[in-house]
């Protein structure tokens, strides 16, 4: 593995945190520790740029994805995923970073796919789910070349394969030749060994031929540069971390702890079910439960993410969290649409075709 780069900082207002005992307990220092990371990270600067790419729409089991709390007969809603181009100054040079840049012909391959498409076949598959852009595409209209991509992150590696980025190919040079791949620990011992309640959701391979110095193993929170920072946030995964990003409109957080913002607002939610539950179990998040490696924590994480991020500026009742892959409305399933939707992230100009000098450790 690679060592961790100068580029980044390590953040450790939430170390000691996490580490309290009792779960209740644990959120309530959580929330106050994410409130001095919020303001470690807005002191940072906002961002040079963001730019948002719809990569892949398809079906997910309602019962995960709103924790089996909507009342709707529909057995699956649609989710979106979306990948974003962030730049942030640093030292004086711009750094470019891809994040969730889903590959998704290779994501088809994940065991929970692959079972959808041995139920339904692959043409009904293929009606269900739309590939709206690759990632070829993707920077091709930002302009930005694939030798200028120093970092690409995921908040997890569900369904995720990068060989397609970070690999050699045949002729020995990976499509982004330059890039590094910035990963928290626990999603490396996932893979390391994969649990059988995990199979579903992880390609085994999707690391395999990826130099071992292209991989950055993380184990904490880090900022790069001004207005970008990894915080973790395990529990949907262990080693689950949010992508945090400030812009002209204060900061956004960006993961799939939660597929909507109704997940973080039940209690105002318009899909029916969700405010009930909310009421009748106090709860203030609803879960993207499709793995339960830490509810507990899962739950932590949402509530900390709400804290990182700044409200709308409109309806500030509702966090600006970006989910990496959102409910968006489908006819297939009725009454599973999202209350609100932030659209796209659009700030500053993009920096083109700018080779960048990696500095390392």
């Amino acid at each position: 593995m690679s060592s961790v780069p100068a580029d980044l900082a390590r953040l450790t207002e939430l170390d000691a945190a996490w580490a309290v005992h009792g779960s209740g307990a644990r959120l309530d220092a959580v929330r106050r520790a994410g409130r001095k990371l919020r303001d470690r990270i807005l002191a940072t600067g906002t961002a040079r740029c963001v730019r948002t790419e719809d990569v892949a729409t398809f079906p997910y089991p309602t019962r995960y994805g709103l924790q089996g709390v909507a009342s709707s007969p529909a057995p699956y809603l649609f989710m979106r995923n979306r990948m974003h181009l962030v730049q942030v100054d640093a030292g004086g040079r711009t750094i470019t970073i891809l994040v969730n840049p889903t590959d998704a012909v290779r994501s088809s391959a994940a065991p929970y796919f692959a079972r959808l498409e041995q139920k339904f076949g692959v043409v009904a598959r293929k009606l269900l789910s739309t590939v709206h852009v690759t990632i070829e595409q993707a920077l091709a209209s930002w302009n930005v070349s694939p030798e200028t991509v120093d970092y690409i992150t995921f908040d997890h590696l569900h369904v995720q394969d990068v060989r397609g980025l970070l690999a050699p190919g045949p002729g020995g040079r990976a499509y982004l030749p330059n890039a590094k791949l910035l990963v928290q620990r626990g999603e490396l011992d996932t893979l390391a060994s994969i649990h059988p309640l995990q199979v579903e959701w992880y390609i085994p391979e999707c690391l395999a031929g990826v130099p071992p110095d292209r991989i950055v193993r993380l184990d904490g929170d880090y900022a790069i540069g001004g207005g970008f920072a990894l915080v973790r946030t395990p529990g949907h995964t262990g080693g689950n971390h949010t992508i945090v990003v400030v812009t002209d409109r204060g900061a956004w957080t960006i993961s799939e702890n939660g597929i909507c913002v109704d997940a973080y607002a039940p209690g105002i939610s318009r899909i029916r079910g969700l405010a009930r539950h909310a009421r009748d179990a106090g709860v203030e998040v609803i879960l993207n439960a499709n793995t339960r490696e830490g509810s507990l924590d899962q739950y932590t994480s949402m509530v900390l993410e709400k804290t990182l991020a700044d409200p709308v500026a409109d309806r500030p009742e509702l966090p600006q969290h970006v989910a990496s892959s959102e409910l968006v409305p489908h006819v297939l399933a009725p009454g599973l649409s999202p209350s609100y939707t932030h659209g796209a992230l659009t700030f500053g100009n993009v920096v083109t075709r700018v080779a960048a000098k990696r500095v390392t450790a």
